[in-house]
């Protein structure tokens, strides 16, 4: 059923929007990126695709704002965590930093998506308020990351947010491979390329966080 009725209170609209990101979370985490369609889920809400177009300009502006809510929840965790105090070793960081991670399957899929997709066709002005919320988001968490883990050197917090980012990048496609690829994995001799997503990002993450901790040459634990 199509809603005729025009949001027209800064409130209102703002619900709707909330309602268009609920309803492409809701398909996201059933579809592949390519099956979710702007006419699907203005259908769910109850808006033509035409009225969608009222608070999301392209398919990617729209999925990048959800990736700004899934995120966002991801920093709210992470900062939750580190706001209680206490020190970490780089496996304990690195074991939070994938639980985290792991446990939000929908972001997981959606981060490999960013850089190549996602902050494509979208306006300059869109692009520079993602990049500023990204900046706000990682002013918050980083200092927490960095009195949280000793020996992480003063002002590397945003960097160490970023690769883990790019890790999940490029790792969360290797762990869901396409049908074909799943079957031909399954082929005796080829299961040593299986990625197990999970484990290989807890690796991953150990390394790096243990990289940036200790200079090369030295030994860390």
């Amino acid at each position: 059923m199509v809603i005729h009725t025009r949001a027209r209170t800064p409130e209102s609209k703002l619900e709707r929007r909330g309602r268009i990101l609920d309803e492409a979370l809701a398909l996201w985490r059933e579809r592949r990126y390519p099956d979710v369609t702007l006419a699907d889920i203005a259908g769910r809400v109850g808006l033509t695709k035409p009225a969608l177009f009222a608070y999301f300009a392209t398919k990617e502006e729209l999925f990048l704002s959800l990736y700004e809510r899934l995120l966002g929840e991801w920093f709210d965790a992470l900062d939750r965590h580190l706001r209680l105090g206490g020190t970490h070793t780089p496996p304990s960081l690195a074991l939070l930093l994938a639980t985290l991670t792991t446990e939000r399957p929908a972001l997981a899929r959606l981060i490999p998506l960013l850089a190549g997709l996602l902050e494509h066709n979208v306006t300059a002005a869109r692009a520079a308020e993602h990049k500023t919320w990204v900046a706000s988001r990682l002013a918050v968490t980083a200092p927490l990351l960095e009195a949280a883990l000793p020996g992480l050197p003063g002002g590397s917090g945003p960097a160490l947010l970023t690769y883990t980012q790019a890790l999940v990048a490029g790792l969360q496609p290797l762990g869901e491979p396409s049908p074909a690829v799943r079957e031909a994995l399954a082929t005796t001799g080829l299961g040593a390329l299986h990625v197990d997503f999970e484990a290989a990002l807890g690796e991953s993450l150990t390394a790096l966080v243990r990289g940036m901790v200790h200079p090369a040459g030295e030994d860390g634990r």
